[in-house]
C-alpha cells in the first residue's frame, strides 16, 4: 500500500506541472498573438499615412500646376512666411493658417496637414504631416517636396 501511495503523489504533481506549463504556453501564445497583432494595425496605418501625404503633395503640385485661385503666385511668390506657414484642405479649398494646430480630419483616425518653407530662389519646400494615434500614442508621417514657379 505505501508503493501505491507514492505513486498517487507523483500523478497529481505532474499533472500540476503539466497544467502549469500548459498555462504558460498559452499565454505565451496570446501575448505573441496581441504584439503581432498590433504591429501590423501599426504597420497598416503607417502606410496609410504615407499614401495620405503623397496624396496632398500631389494636389498641392496640381493646384499649382492649375494655378488654381492663384495658388502659384500664392505659394511661390506673394505668400511671405517668418518661418513656416501652415495649411490643410478643408470642403471649400485651401485654408492658410498661422498654428501648427490646424489639421484635416480624414476618417477613419487620420488628420494631414502642410507647411510652406522658403528655400529662396522663387521655390519652396512643402511638407506634409499626416497624424494618427493607436494604443501606442501619437504617430506621424511626413513627406516633403520642393516646388518652383512654373
Amino acid at each position: 500500500e505505501a508503493g501505491s501511495m507514492g505513486n498517487r503523489g507523483n500523478s497529481l504533481v505532474e499533472v500540476l506541472v503539466a497544467t502549469t506549463v500548459g498555462v504558460l504556453v498559452v499565454t505565451a501564445l496570446t501575448y505573441a498573438t496581441i504584439f503581432s497583432l498590433r504591429n501590423a494595425g501599426f504597420a497598416r496605418n503607417s502606410v496609410q499615412a504615407t499614401k495620405l501625404a503623397q496624396e496632398g503633395l500631389e494636389k498641392v503640385r496640381t493646384l499649382r500646376d492649375r494655378d488654381e485661385a492663384g495658388f502659384s503666385e500664392l505659394l511661390l511668390t506673394e505668400f511671405s512666411c517668418p518661418a513656416k506657414c501652415y495649411f490643410y484642405f478643408n470642403l471649400s479649398g485651401v485654408f492658410f493658417s498661422g498654428s501648427n494646430a490646424d489639421f484635416e480630419t480624414i476618417p477613419p483616425n487620420f488628420k494631414r496637414q502642410f507647411w510652406v518653407e522658403d528655400t529662396g530662389l522663387e521655390q519652396k519646400k512643402v511638407t506634409a504631416i499626416v497624424q494618427w494615434s493607436d494604443f501606442a500614442g501619437t504617430h506621424e508621417s511626413k513627406l516633403s517636396t520642393i516646388l518652383g514657379k512654373l
